[in-house]
């Protein structure tokens, strides 16, 4: 293997290495900072970052793990709530059983986009490092 295919190789290497380890700095720290109360502590726990090399490229991600984690990062507008196979909602607490609920929408609370705009100019920069030093 010639010395400059080498040293592509080796960069490539450490490039992965590197977006590898911004994403699991990016993953603690959604998990420290979202806002949300949690129930369950399912929302926060699911959060998951990582790296992939596809061919030449390294694609690093931080995402939501639960089904709802887009609730939480965008919020939702004013809905109304029906029953799906009764002809009722009743929940505990409840006066009487409803036959459908008005609900308010709820505010969005993100942690993904506003981790990776933190971690972005960072990553940039390391990058650029790595690339210019010989």
């Amino acid at each position: 293997m010639s010395g400059a295919v080498e040293k592509i190789r080796r960069k490539k290497a450490a490039l992965y290495a590197m977006c590898d380890n911004f994403s699991g700095h990016m993953e603690a720290h959604a998990k420290q900072t979202a806002t949300w109360v949690d129930r369950t502590g399912h929302a926060r726990q699911s959060i998951h970052g990582g790296a992939e090399q596809k061919g030449d490229e390294v694609i690093t991600y931080l995402s939501h793990g639960a089904e709802y984690g887009g609730y939480l990062e965008e919020g939702t507008p004013p809905h109304v709530i029906r029953p799906k196979n009764k002809k009722a909602l009743y929940w505990y607490g409840a006066s009487h059983p409803v036959k459908e609920v008005h609900h308010p929408g709820t505010k969005a609370q993100p942690v993904i986009g506003p981790t990776v705009d933190l971690f972005w100019p960072r990553m940039k920069e390391a990058r650029r490092k790595l690339f210019r030093e010989g």
